[in-house]
């Protein structure tokens, strides 16, 4: 930083203007922890389901059945299509969010972002909780 003299005569370094800097780095800080507690949650929101389509996944590969191409075919594409839920709700929360923020004045585009991306995964448990709802509303128990 080089000092730098102003009209009045005092000098100061440039880059900060004294108390309006601080404040102003203050508010650069407490905004990337929102950021990063926002992300946070979002990876700990994503984490079961991510666990559980592994789980599912290695699951099917071991079960695999040499002759019943039909069901190992259904078991691949619904693999898929939860692959697709999985990553693509929170990355399009993501990508809702970082274009809403990149339009607000100040733009906030890493916060909105992030908060999209949390938004996406709670969308991700709403599915998952709406899906296990209706396979126990099907669900009989034959004795």
């Amino acid at each position: 930083m080089t000092e730098t003299t102003d009209r009045t005569g005092t000098t100061g370094a440039t880059g900060t203007t004294g108390a309006t800097g601080a404040r102003d780095a203050e508010q650069v800080r407490r905004h990337g922890r929102r950021i990063v507690v926002r992300c946070v949650w979002a990876v700990v929101l994503l984490a079961p389901p991510v666990v559980l389509w592994v789980m599912g996944a290695v699951d099917a590969a071991r079960h695999a059945s040499p002759t019943d191409w039909a069901g190992n075919h259904r078991t691949k594409v619904a693999l898929e299509n939860a692959a697709v839920l999985i990553g693509g709700l929170p990355a399009a929360g993501t990508v809702a969010g970082a274009l809403a923020g990149a339009l607000r004045r100040p733009p906030r585009t890493g916060l909105w972002a992030a908060t999209g991306a949390v938004l996406g995964a709670l969308a991700l448990w709403a599915f998952g909780a709406y899906a296990l709802v209706m396979a126990f509303r099907h669900f009989r128990l034959v004795f």
